[in-house]
């Protein structure tokens, strides 16, 4: 019988999740006759003991929420020792850590940067309850001429162990594409309030950077968004924005390359309307959940679906 340790948060609002994830699992087990067995542990006893040694790669599963406090040293181990892992986090679309708020869950992985052909039905659920649009696609007299860079967060850069600041390198690549009066046009934007974590993915400060201008202006005058994984990126999707995103981001999909600054500063390519972005709305839409859908077994049933054979 292959295990499933669920580790909380050691945060109440978050823990919710995790506890839900576990009686959904459960649930699911009960009503199916499915062969997981299921223990909710404390953050605390993973700190303490590390993961158990009865966990066998290829079979076995830890879970949790975050990359913080633990968390992310947790799914660290599991990535070291073959455990497959489920991740939790705020949603694609509508994100929350309320009751009315939605979280992705993935697995083996930080975002979903699979794609599959599915329907339409939930993606149309978040654009008629809570006003998610795609909107046309801008070619590139139709949109502003910056280029804002989203870096990772320090956290982010600690969990995928990152060395260098990818925004500055990213931006040291453009430079080298561009003509010298181009350079004013990349913007680095970092996320108004920055986890500072330490060597173990405690959270040490949260640094404010100021902003120039919303981030609806920041879209409205560019170009093109350049992330690592910031759910920025899934904005200017939806704007109808280009965009050029790490693997691991959940716009890889319909991701632009770099590379493309090298036929001009105003990329062609930019003009034409990646194929699949329909298809990857509908897609993280079917990998995302609200509470009752974890806690009933639903989203366990459908991660299991959307990830045979992969």
């Amino acid at each position: 019988m292959p295990k499933l340790f669920v580790y909380d948060t050691d945060r109440k609002v978050t823990t919710n999740f995790t506890i839900a994830f576990a009686r959904g699992v459960i649930r699911y087990n009960n009503e199916t006759g499915g062969p997981w067995e299921v223990k909710h542990r404390p953050i605390s006893n993973y700190l303490d003991h590390g993961i158990p040694d009865e966990l066998e790669p290829g079979k076995d599963a830890i879970a949790t929420l975050g990359i913080l406090r633990g968390t992310g040293l947790l799914i660290k181990e599991a990535k070291l020792r073959g455990l497959d892992y489920y991740y939790m986090d705020h949603a694609y679309f509508n994100p929350g850590y309320s009751g009315k708020g939605w979280m992705r869950i993935t697995k083996n992985g930080h975002a979903c940067t699979t794609l599959r052909d599915v329907g339409t039905d939930r993606w149309k659920g978040f654009h008629k309850n809570a006003g998610y649009t795609k909107e046309p696609w801008r070619t590139n007299s139709q949109r502003g001429s910056a280029i804002v860079i989203c870096p990772p967060t320090h956290a982010v850069s600690w969990f995928m162990g990152l060395e260098q600041d990818w925004g500055e390198m990213i931006a040291d690549k453009l430079r080298s594409y561009l003509p010298e009066n181009e350079h004013s046009r990349i913007v680095v934007r970092r996320k108004p309030k920055e986890p500072i974590v330490d060597g173990k993915g405690n959270l040490i400060e949260l640094r404010e950077y100021s902003q120039d201008g919303t981030l609806d202006q920041a879209l409205a005058d560019a170009h093109c968004v350049i992330a690592y994984n910031s759910m920025v990126a899934l904005e200017a999707t939806l704007k109808g924005i280009p965009v050029i995103t790490s693997e691991h981001s959940c716009c890889a999909r319909v991701s632009f390359s770099l590379e493309d600054f090298k036929d001009g500063p105003m990329p062609e390519v930019f003009n034409t309307e990646p194929l699949n972005r329909q298809a990857l709305l509908n897609w993280l839409a079917f990998n995302q959940w609200k509470m009752s859908e974890i806690e009933s077994g639903k989203a366990w049933k459908m991660l299991q679906e959307n990830y045979s054979g992969i």
